[in-house]
């Protein structure tokens, strides 16, 4: 049995269409009844501020997908995820980590991941992880501004991204936990090419049928647009350290870990921009 965890997050709703699809057997964790009901599947309650939540939860699991929000609180809320894992007998523990996790890292998040790697590969259960770069549903956090003013503001200068499709990371995810061919594996997935902002704003005025152009701003005048959006101070300028490391190039890496584990290639961005034209226009 497997129990999956973030799952009315981006990667999980896709993940237990893959999982329901190929007849596996399943729970979703949630933290009300609510949320369990809208699933539309077998789910168990749980809170990752509940240690002892998370224990009942996993009573009976054989396999965890663990995944979890950023921020501040991942490191915390993924120990005690491992933790109850292992005091609730779960075999196997398959990851959702970040691009670049290193424990050593300057940046919050690739930090508290690569924290919580280390801490998983010590814990004495099987496991693997998978390291998405930025995710192509991230460029819908745009769509309010592209309706408005048919501009993308950004502060990557000419970085380029390997975007990936969140419904690729569910995949590959779907298939780490369904066999043990994985173990101790880690994968760092992109999607098929690296763009610059200026290249995705290209693409979208062909999808769309209107131009849509780039704005570069010094990140302190970014932070600032992100918080005059609603964005919490904190987040934004995590969000503008993030740009700035992309703009040198740090996530351009193309890699073939997509179809390699799903048998598939990866979807590329004009799929995914087609799909969701409606959100832009």
């Amino acid at each position: 049995m497997i129990l999956v965890t973030g799952a009315t997050g981006t990667i999980g709703r896709h993940l237990s269409k893959h999982l329901q699809g190929r007849g596996a057997p399943f729970k979703a964790m949630v933290r009300s009844e609510a949320k369990g009901a809208a699933l539309g599947c077998d789910y168990r309650l749980g809170d990752f501020d509940e240690p002892t939540s998370l224990v009942a939860a996993m009573e009976g699991i054989d396999t965890l997908f663990l995944n979890s929000p950023g921020g501040e609180i991942l490191l915390r809320h993924q120990t005690a995820a491992i933790e109850a894992a292992r005091r609730a007998g779960v075999r196997r523990i398959v990851k959702i980590s970040s691009r670049g996790a290193d424990a050593s890292s300057q940046m919050p998040i690739a930090r508290s991941h690569g924290l919580t790697e280390k801490l998983l590969a010590e814990a004495g259960l099987s496991w693997a992880v998978l390291r998405p770069g930025t995710f192509m549903q991230n460029l819908l956090r745009n769509a309010t501004i592209v309706r408005s003013e048919s501009k993308i503001y950004g502060a990557y200068k000419n970085g380029r991204i390997s975007f990936i499709d969140a419904e690729d990371i569910a995949a590959c995810a779907a298939e780490l936990l369904l066999s043990d061919r994985h173990e101790g594996a880690t994968y760092t997935l992109s999607g098929p090419e690296a763009l610059s902002f200026a290249a995705i704003a290209e693409k979208l005025s062909a999808v769309l049928g209107k131009l849509v152009t780039y704005v570069d701003l010094p990140p302190e005048q970014m932070v600032e647009v992100l918080k005059s959006n609603g964005m919490p101070p904190p987040f934004a300028e995590m969000m503008v350290r993030l740009m700035v490391v992309f703009s040198s190039g740090d996530a351009a890496h193309v890699t073939p870990a997509v179809e390699e584990i799903s048998g598939r290639p990866a979807r590329g961005l004009d799929v995914f921009l087609a799909e969701n034209a409606a959100v832009f226009r």
